[in-house]
């Protein structure tokens, strides 16, 4: 198999501004609202990567990926440095890729 993977967008986080987003409750009462209105929380980071798989001899294509992850607006994610989403979402892809990986050599179904 060749994979090859692109992270195509980047967002840094605002760190002092979303601590302040997620701890002071009047600051995470608008925070929630701005969620419900738009999606993500205010100030957060994230990543967005494209993947491709295909067979190294053929060339056939065996799998396509798009994904975006954003940060969340959990207490602890309040203390995040500002690449911190970021390196959440691509530990997240890295994690799920070995998984899925593993589960297509093994014959084994990915949990």
């Amino acid at each position: 198999m060749k994979i090859n993977v692109a992270i195509v967008d980047a967002e840094a986080a605002t760190p002092v501004l979303r601590t302040i987003s997620m701890l002071v409750p009047q600051a995470h009462m608008l925070a929630n609202l701005k969620y419900l209105a738009t999606g993500p929380f205010p100030f957060v980071g994230g990543a967005q990567a494209e993947a491709k798989v295909t067979d190294s001899v053929s060339g056939q294509i065996l799998a396509l990926a798009v994904d975006k992850r954003v940060g969340g607006g959990s207490f602890k994610t309040g203390f995040q440095w500002q690449w911190g989403d970021a390196e959440n979402a691509v530990n997240h892809w890295a994690e799920l890729a070995a998984t899925r990986l593993s589960s297509w050599t093994s014959g084994e179904a990915p949990q």
